[in-house]
């Protein structure tokens, strides 16, 4: 364990040593241009007498940028193609140059052909938008070292508006979708193609909504007029020129309302791929008709109620797209497909074809772990079965295990299982318990039980909602040690509360919104996420109605045990910017708080905040920061008190595509955690307005993630920059870490490793 986390610290100095020397390099970014040529430095667009959103992404018509740029100026994977020696007689040489060429770009050489083609396609972009008397120029600048700055200067002029805009359609049910109030093209609105083209699509959805299935958008056609020569446009809406062409039997099935007459399951059944010697089994019930071979993946009537499109009713492109997303989303199927037939003169038959995933799956997992100069290991193991009732009812059993060697010659050994039930219900149910031994502190035994429910989210929808019903939990400590009792528990009566046997019966809500619906490798969207929780408030209210005798703490109990009483909310904040294609910036915002109240003084020790971590400040290991100013005795850790009932992260970390699964990220990260009440044992710990802002602890640091497309592997290296438990040791200016401040190894930096991204 030791050799490897050597050889890691030493990998990660090396990756570290590589970026400086190439940030720091006078490498002549144009090495590779050819002899009176120039690399393209800069191309810009700049658009004058308009200030419109309409030109706003006007610049991804030019068709040559320059070289990719990380903050806007530092064409990191230039330098790094740059980076190649010239000179690859000899294999290492070659293999150099090789791997710089393949993790690097190539420089962009200005091609003055390729401005002429920018040319044209920005005199047609402003065009489409309205503005036909648009003009494009150009100014180029030569740099040194063969750099060129080229600028495309576009006049917009005068837009050309809407006038008169015109529905010439005689369907009548087109008639009057062309005409509602949901019309996207009005008078007086500029003219735009792209807004033209939303409006046919619109039109046409509305269509197949309505059972029409051969309508199409490229039926619909425009006529603009723009003679009259004072800045307006003259737009007819009307059927495309060869719909004047159509038979008599091709006008009658576009202008037809279809209904479905049966729908057809087939599971795992593909007909250009089916094995030999095999037998089809089919099952008829009215019009619906179920075929598998050997045995059906799903039952009857599971299938019927997650496919909406049923017999009788009329074709609705919605409700196709809805019944796609309903049957992907059981656990059992890999892949839909969902195609009609004609069956008659205005009926269609509805193809269902199911392909199933792979229902069973084991996964096992091993790791070193190190915390505070404690070694230990943890092994885990979990089964899935995707069917277990064959109604997409989805089993999980999850295990843990791990054993830590303490430094003064203890062990500490945790056990865990989890078993869960999820229904295409969208109901979840979850069982755990577990189990913690640390022979000289305590016993402790937790054991749980909840009930979820997820609402479905629409096609369209952005939103997801879930929902704990019920969550129960049991506290048992069956055995304390003297010592712990007198050092850790008699020295705060918050800890007291923690270690002493309780129940927790909680209910929470939990919310969130992503801005886009299909997420892309390279767009902006970001990801708003809150929770609410509560607990204790119906226990309580049944007792006080029901004149229950309070304890000494002058707390209600259940069988003899007190019940925590607390609420709690949680909002987080997401945002990814695209830079450039593979480079982003990813900023995050976190905030929550927990308050006690009438039954409970404190929060129970499992549901309060820590901070530190891979996923918070990650110049600190987790639970090693705060609450507030807070360090234990003798300047030590002390997990226990290291827990608060109010947190706040804030992070931005710069995120590169590197090659094929490497990623390299660089970040910084700032927050904290207080407590709302002046615990004894929390010195420094509460959360103070004229106060907290000098608590907030800085950190940055370089991180290498290797993504495998199952799982993203993660390993961070952070660094303190400001630590707020310095403000209370007589030197404060040893607060900011730093070099001359004593910066060390052992005390200012660490490692992480993990799953997935910290957000």
């Amino acid at each position: 364990m030791r050799y490897c986390a050597r050889n890691i610290v030493k990998g990660g100095l090396q990756l570290l040593t590589v970026a400086a020397i190439v940030l720091l390099s006078g490498c002549r970014a144009a090495k590779y241009v050819p002899e009176n040529e120039y690399l393209l430095n800069k191309a810009k667009v700049v658009v004058t007498d308009t200030h419109e959103e309409s030109t706003s992404d006007i610049s991804k018509y030019l068709q040559q940028k320059q070289n990719t740029e990380i903050l806007g100026f530092w064409k990191l994977q230039l330098h790094i193609y740059n980076t190649a020696p010239a000179d690859t007689t000899t294999k290492s040489k070659k293999r150099l140059a090789e791997n710089a060429h393949k993790m690097g770009e190539a420089p962009v050489v200005y091609n003055p052909t390729l401005t002429s083609a920018s040319i044209t396609q920005l005199r047609k972009a402003m065009l489409n938008r309205g503005y036909f008397n648009a003009v494009v120029d150009t100014q180029t600048v030569i740099k040194k070292n063969q750099k060129l700055n080229i600028t495309y200067y576009v006049t917009a002029n005068k837009p050309y508006l809407i006038r008169d805009y015109n529905v010439n359609l005689e369907q009548e049910d087109l008639l009057n979708f062309a005409t509602d109030k949901n019309c996207l093209v009005k008078d007086g609105d500029m003219f735009n193609t792209e807004t033209l083209d939303k409006e046919r699509q619109r039109i046409s959805s509305a269509m197949r909504k309505e059972g029409y299935y051969y309508f199409d958008k490229s039926m619909l056609d425009y006529r603009a007029d723009s003679s009259y020569n004072n800045h307006v446009v003259m737009v007819e809406l009307k059927m495309n020129k060869h719909t004047n062409q159509w038979p008599d039997s091709t006008r009658q099935k576009v202008y037809t309302r279809y209904k479905i007459s049966r729908v057809i399951f087939h599971q795992d059944y593909d007909p250009q791929h089916m094995p030999t010697n095999t037998t089809l089994v089919t099952q008829t019930d009215k019009n619906y008709q179920y075929s598998y071979i050997n045995k059906p993946l799903l039952r009857n009537n599971v299938l019927r109620r997650t496919c909406k499109i049923h017999p009788g009713d009329y074709y609705d492109e919605s409700v196709v797209e809805r019944s796609y997303a309903l049957l992907n989303s059981l656990a059992p199927v890999k892949y839909v497909e969902i195609r009609f037939e004609p069956d008659g003169k205005d009926e269609l038959e509805c193809h269902v074809t199911l392909s199933r995933t792979k229902l069973n799956s084991v996964s096992a997992e091993i790791e070193g772990t190190y915390s505070a100069g404690d070694w230990g290991i943890a092994a885990g193991l979990g089964y899935v079965n995707r069917n277990i009732f064959r109604g997409a009812e989805q089993l999980s059993l999850n295990g843990r295990f791990s054993y830590e060697w303490r430094q003064n010659g203890g062990r500490a050994i945790e056990a865990k299982g989890e078993a869960g039930l999820l229904f295409p219900s969208s109901l979840n149910l979850k069982l755990a318990f577990q189990y913690q031994n640390r022979p000289d502190e305590f016993i402790r035994d937790i054991a749980s039980a909840g009930l979820y429910y997820t609402v479905r989210r629409k096609p369209n929808s952005h939103w997801r909602h879930t929902f704990n019903l019920i969550d129960i939990s049991y506290v048992y400590l069956p055995w304390k040690s003297e010592e712990f009792k007198t050092k850790i528990i008699d020295r705060s009566s918050l800890l007291k509360y923690s270690y002493t046997d309780h129940f927790i019966v909680d209910w929470s809500y939990a919310g969130v919104y992503t801005s886009s619906l299909q997420l892309r490798p390279n767009q902006n969207y970001f990801r708003f996420q809150y929770l609410i929780e509560t607990a204790g408030n119906f226990l309580y209210g049944v007792s006080a109605l029901a004149g229950l005798e309070k304890n000494e703490a002058n707390s209600y109990v259940l069988w003899n045990i007190p019940f925590a009483q607390y609420a709690k909310a949680d909002v987080n904040f997401t945002y990814h910017q695209v830079l450039v294609p593979n480079h982003r910036l990813v900023y995050h915002i976190g905030i929550g708080a927990v308050v006690p109240y009438l039954n409970a003084s404190s929060v129970p020790f499992e549901k309060r905040y820590f901070s530190g971590g891979s996923n918070s400040v990650r110049g600190w290991q987790a639970r090693t920061l705060g609450p507030g100013g807070f360090k234990g005795a003798g300047g030590g850790l002390v997990y226990d008190m290291q827990a608060g009932d109010i947190r706040l992260d804030l992070n931005l970390e710069y995120r590169w595509h590197v090659w094929n699964f490497i990623e390299l990220a660089a970040f910084t990260d700032a927050g904290n955690i207080w407590t709302i009440r002046e615990y004894k044992g929390q010195e420094n710990g509460v959360f103070r307005f004229d106060e907290f802002y000098k608590q907030i602890a800085w950190s940055y640091g370089v991180g290498l993630r290797l993504d495998f497309s199952i799982l993203l592997f993660r390993v961070d290296f952070g660094v303190k920059l400001y630590d707020p438990t310095r403000l209370y040791e007589g030197d404060g200016s040893k607060v900011w870490r730093t070099v001359p401040n004593g910066l060390s190894w052992k005390n200012d930096m660490t490692w992480h490793f993990a799953i997935g991204y910290p957000f």
